[in-house]
């Protein structure tokens, strides 16, 4: 009974979490995984009132959650209301560059002081609670007051939500929004402001629920912190399809009252991550899909991911402009292999870290730009081909570039298991299963003795850091090339064809299933090939060093490169890297920043990514190179209608 009591103390924080979860959805079908971040600002915020300001704990906390409301009406009205209109894939997509830069708005807030200096959250510092209570030992477990506020308050706001939605007229709005948005505005509903409210409301239950939660499981300064809130909430509240606020909340105590039982017959708080995916998993693959046509339609548009359109041949042809492609070709090739020569070790550690990761980058392109099946889980699957390979190079003395081609294998294996959910869950729920997926491979699956290897990676003697980034950039030039073949292939052709409109292209006899399974085991391949080549260069395959987070980064640097071309993956990585390395002289938190805000900007303002800019340069560089007009003919309405006959009587 008594892990059954603190489990359902971590359970009702979860449970919180998840009806802010569900509330959003509801309001605007829109999966946020900047929640976690919400709330872990919130804690934030409280700290540097407390502990740098000495203020109280209830000025601090009222300052807290006002600002934590203000937050979330301030995310819904300058980003959400801007995609209103858009699929809501890219909505999901915006709220992981605002989960990045509410990140980096908590990590400048100033810290506590203690003894004399700025402190990381947690690090000395005693988290503060309203009053003071004698703690209670039942059976193994010691309550204090922390454990008692959570369980008064959980209970009291989760009623608080239910009638608000049953009884008040914004409740009801928010409801009748979730059944059919359009009709609800045709009923006068007004949508919008009943987003604003039901994201103010999810706002101050992430900070509510992590401010609760602080004081039991602890409070860091580290940029994953809202990673975890978000992970266990988002796992409730997508057992429950986050379709009702009720299923929510009790599936949020059960999953705190599962991963407490685990913890404590395992020790390892791994193990509670990978049970939370299998019990995701399980659940998704059990209860069938509801309204699967209304959720395809909203998920199915990929109009970020449009193929570049080729210059006419006249123009590719030009003597001119193949001089020009050449030169700049043979400059930058030139350039590229005299660039050791010039550079300081980290220099050319960091070219080849852009290179393998650049392969990563377009296994992400593959999977979810041509596919359209959306992956939040690349990094770990990197992570399988470098810990992995590691094992059989050290654990089995396989010959390394054996090991190197295993590694793709096992990768792609690894992705297979990920694909056959993907056959029944649409675009978000999918999200959250490879996430999930991200997080219980950090946490837990690679530091299982039959995956764990020695964590680094031992190359030849002769692979020294110069032939690393010789080796590593042949590949990825060989992948580009393999790529591009792929996408006018007709497996790439199929792929696009499925990810536009499955049914469709069913009938014209194309194999769906077998498709989209193979756009995962080569992005799988891919990925883990591409995994295995940045563990070579950083000479580590330690679990710490495939984080969940990354996977985020690896999506958006291929969205902001341009998702769906092989040009803009390079361009995201490059940008992915380039920017924190000259920024971080600035401010170390400049690359987190750069990648947040360009995530959003380029969603919301340049659709195309950094590869769309690149192709209108071209365009206008071949007009002026040429002579000749890049676009295609267009031929006037006026000019093709027949000239006018006047008739007389």
């Amino acid at each position: 009974m008594d892990l059954l009591l603190l489990g359902l103390v971590i359970g009702m924080a979860n449970a919180l979490l998840a009806v802010g979860l569900v509330l959003v959805y509801m309001s605007s079908r829109i999966l946020n995984f900047a929640h976690g971040e919400i709330g872990a600002f919130a804690v934030a915020m409280l700290l540097m009132l407390t502990g740098r300001y000495h203020w109280g704990y209830w000025p601090s906390l009222l300052v807290a959650l006002a600002a934590t409301a203000l937050l979330g009406a301030l995310i819904e009205r300058t980003v959400i209301q801007r995609l209103f209109g858009s699929p809501r894939l890219i909505a999901l997509l915006a709220t992981v560059g605002v989960a990045q830069v509410v990140a980096v708005l908590r990590l400048v807030l100033p810290k506590p002081i203690v003894n004399g200096e700025a402190a990381l959250f947690g690090g000395g510092v005693s988290f503060p609670v309203p009053f003071d209570h004698p703690t209670m030992t039942f059976g193994r477990v010691v309550l204090g007051p922390a454990h008692f506020m959570i369980l008064v308050i959980g209970p009291l706001l989760a009623i608080g939500v239910a009638v608000f939605l049953r009884s008040s007229i914004y409740g009801l709005s928010i409801r009748a929004a979730a059944e059919n948005a359009p009709r609800a505005r045709l009923a006068g509903i007004p949508v919008r402001r009943v987003s604003t409210l039901a994201w103010v409301i999810s706002a101050l239950l992430a900070g509510v629920a992590a401010i609760l939660l602080a004081p039991i499981v602890g409070f860091t300064a580290s940029e994953a912190v809202g990673l975890p809130l978000l992970m266990h909430g988002l796992a409730a509240a997508t057992i429950a399809r986050f379709e009702s606020v009720a299923s929510a909340f009790g599936w949020g105590l059960v999953i705190g009252l599962v991963s407490q039982l685990a913890l404590f017959y395992t020790g390892s708080s791994g193990v509670t991550e990978a049970l939370i995916l299998v019990m995701v998993l399980v659940a998704l693959m059990v209860r069938p899909i509801r309204n699967r046509r209304t959720t395809e339609s909203e998920e199915s548009s990929w109009s970020f991911a449009e193929p570049i359109r080729p210059l006419p041949r006249e123009i590719a042809q030009h003597p001119r402009w193949r001089t020009l492609v050449w030169s700049v070709t043979a400059i930058g090739a030139l350039a590229l292999l005299l660039a050791p020569q010039y550079l300081t070790v980290s220099g050319t550690f960091l070219l080849s870290s852009i290179a393998a990761v650049t392969v990563v980058t377009l296994s992400v392109t593959l999977l979810t730009g041509w596919s359209g099946q959306l992956s939040l889980g690349h990094w770990a699957l990197a992570g399988v081909g470098a810990v992995m390979g590691s094992r059989l190079i050290d654990s089995y003395h396989v010959p390394f570039w054996l090991a190197f081609a295993l590694a793709g294998v096992l990768g792609g294996v690894f992705a297979l298991l990920l694909g056959i959910p993907a056959l029944r869950l649409p675009g978000t729920l999918l999200a959250v299963v490879t996430l999930g997926f991200a997080v219980a491979s950090e946490a837990w699956l690679f530091g299982q003795p039959f995956i764990r290897g020695p964590g680094r990676l031992e190359r030849p003697a002769w692979l020294t850091t110069n032939a690393t980034f010789y080796f590593t950039l042949g590949f990825l030039a060989v992948t580009v090339l393999a790529v591009r073949a792929l996408q006018g292939a007709r497996i790439g052709r199929n792929l696009v064809a499925v990810r536009d409109n499955a049914a469709q292209a069913a009938a014209l006899g194309i194999p769906v299933v077998r498709t989209r399974l193979t756009g995962f085991v080569v992005s799988g391949v891919l990925a883990s090939l591409g995994g295995f080549l940045w563990s070579m260069g950083a000479e580590t395959a330690a679990p710490g060093a495939f984080p969940a987070l990354q996977s985020l980064a690896i999506l958006s640097a291929a969205i902001i490169g341009g998702l769906g071309s092989v040009g803009g993956a390079l361009l995201g990585t490059a940008y992915l890297y380039g920017i924190p390395y000259f920024g971080n002289s600035i401010n170390r938190y400049a690359g987190l920043l750069a990648t947040g805000i360009g995530l959003l900007m380029l969603l919301l303002f340049f659709p195309g990514g950094l590869a769309r800019m690149a192709y209108r340069g071209r365009d206008w560089t071949a007009r002026w190179v040429t002579g000749l007009d890049p676009r295609p003919d267009v031929v006037p309405v006026s000019a093709a209608l027949p000239e006018p006959v006047l008739v007389g009587r």
